[in-house]
């Protein structure tokens, strides 16, 4: 007979309330050394209220916590062994790696600091993750992918029984992704508990043994990931049955809405592509590849030699142009480039059609009818916002990208290039704005959809072109995606047509 190992960490009946909303109920679950639990649900769903509550930084309304079976009061993360690197980066980019690994516990004492002793355990945290990173190193020097890395060396000081990971890989390329996920593995086959939190499910199957699934804050499943497929997971987690992830097009017409013609610029060479009206296109390819330059270019965001058509008629690649002539670019970074955080919803949905709001014979501002048009984008929208007065930031990031795309509708545009569009959006947005791109092909809409998300391009796509070093490479029609090739063409020099339409 087997014994079952204890918890390192239990959970019981958890919750929290913030004045009179209780936004977590009734938790209950207990993280394994060794192993690594999934903490899924959508945004909102109260998974980083869960993980503020483990690590310590916030105290649980009712319910305990159990380390090692022993009640604490309130979790202090240093004391008990637990602690997190958060979605946001808590890194000093003007400091170097060893001072940020060392900051919060640093050798010596106040009035003199033992800076070598703070290096040699900078680097034999780092050794130990088997990554090759100067110590010295100013941070704001390191990619994405090795401040991760610092920050998980910084966690791991204080970390002897859980890690908590919340989001570690949106910023990592492919490559970057299955490094975290071999010191993953290390870690547990150390005895170490992770508690992992991600939108991507490919990531919570490659990483996790167990699973909790919350939902509008209550725990609605938990179990063993070897036992539940990830269609019965998602509809766990959006709390209704889950169409086919491939989705339903109509054929698009054979009339061109965009034609574009020996594009070039310093990042991209010779790109002929064409999409017809109703015709969503796919750009795939591997970080770096060019594809969000070419989308650029395209809008007028980034200068370039070539032609653009629209409907057959020329026109000059400046921002203003396009948006005349019904050409719309949704970008990657909403947070940055695309919406006022800070300003309401309201404001951010007219910002694209506001002149459409302006009475020339009142020479004022149509305040009524720029409510009226917000309030019809959101229902149509399904964001979820309490008013349309809320800012921006207040929003979770699949509600945030649905304004995005929503300012553009408001445009009434013929043309749209979408850059990312779920990017770091929990699976019901990402099923919402799916079903949004796929009714505004039926509608006549002609679609450029760039992402590094190959099975959303294999899903939502009538055809799909292949880019590689500033280059399409290779085109494949929907009959005759495969991935393994659309992958191997995007890593590879050698150019296919063998697909191409």
């Amino acid at each position: 007979m087997t014994d079952t190992p204890r918890p390192v960490v239990s959970v019981r009946d958890l919750s929290k309330a913030f004045a009179s909303k209780t936004v977590v109920s009734n938790l209950s679950f207990d993280i394994f050394p060794g192993e690594a639990l999934a903490l899924v649900g959508e945004n909102g769903a109260g998974k980083s209220t869960t993980k503020n509550m483990l690590c310590g930084l916030l105290t649980p309304t009712s319910g305990e916590i159990l380390v090692e079976d022993n009640p604490v009061t309130k979790v202090i993360g240093a004391e008990h062994g637990i602690s997190a690197v958060h979605q946001e980066l808590s890194l000093f980019g003007s400091l170097t790696v060893s001072e940020n690994i060392s900051i919060s516990n640093l050798p010596g004492h106040a009035a003199r600091i033992d800076w070598p002793a703070a290096e040699k355990t900078a680097r034999n945290q780092i050794e130990f993750l088997g990554i090759e990173i100067d110590p010295r190193a100013l941070v704001e020097t390191l990619g994405a992918g090795k401040q991760q890395i610092v920050e998980i060396a910084k966690a791991l000081l204080h970390a002897n029984k859980v890690l908590i990971l919340d989001e570690p890989t949106t910023s990592l390329t492919a490559i970057e992704r299955e490094k975290l996920f071999a010191i993953i593995d290390k870690l547990k086959a150390g005895g170490l508990a992770i508690v992992f939190i991600s939108h991507f499910m490919e990531e919570i199957y490659r990483v996790c043994d167990s699973f909790v699934v919350l939902r509008d804050g209550q725990q609605v499943g938990q179990g063993r990931l070897a036992d539940v497929n990830q269609r019965a997971l998602e509809e766990m987690m959006v709390g209704r049955t889950m169409a086919d992830a491939r989705v339903d097009l109509a054929a698009p017409t054979q009339v061109p809405a965009l034609d574009v013609r020996g594009l070039s610029s310093a990042d991209f060479t010779g790109i002929d592509l064409t999409v017809n009206a109703g015709e969503i296109l796919g750009i795939a390819g591997l970080m770096g590849a060019g594809r969000t330059e070419v989308a650029e270019a395209i809008f007028g965001l980034r200068p370039a030699t070539g032609e653009v058509r629209i409907k057959g008629e020329f026109a000059p690649r400046n921002v203003k142009a396009m948006m005349a002539r019904g050409l719309c670019y949704v970008t990657e970074d909403r947070r940055t480039n695309g919406l006022f955080l800070n300003r309401p919803v309201r404001e951010n949905l007219s910002a694209a059609s506001i002149l459409k709001f302006v009475q020339r014979k009142l020479r004022g501002f149509g305040f009524q009818g720029e409510k009226a048009k917000a309030q019809d984008i959101v229902a149509d929208m399904n964001i979820a916002i309490p008013h349309i007065e809320n800012n921006v930031s207040d929003l979770s990031g699949g509600n945030q990208q649905k304004v995005m795309l929503g300012r553009w509708l408001a445009t009434l545009p013929d043309i749209l290039i979408f850059d990312e569009p779920t990017k770091g959006v929990d699976i019901g947005a990402k099923f919402d704005i799916h079903a949004a791109i796929a009714d505004l092909a039926r509608a006549g809409k002609a679609i450029i959809i760039v992402s590094s998300d190959l099975p959303e391009l294999l899903h939502i796509t009538h055809r799909m072109a292949v880019m590689r070093k500033g280059r399409i490479v290779g085109e494949f029609m929907r009959d005759d995606y495969d991935s393994v090739k659309i992958i191997s063409l995007a890593a590879s020099a050698k150019e296919s047509t063998s697909n191409a339409a």
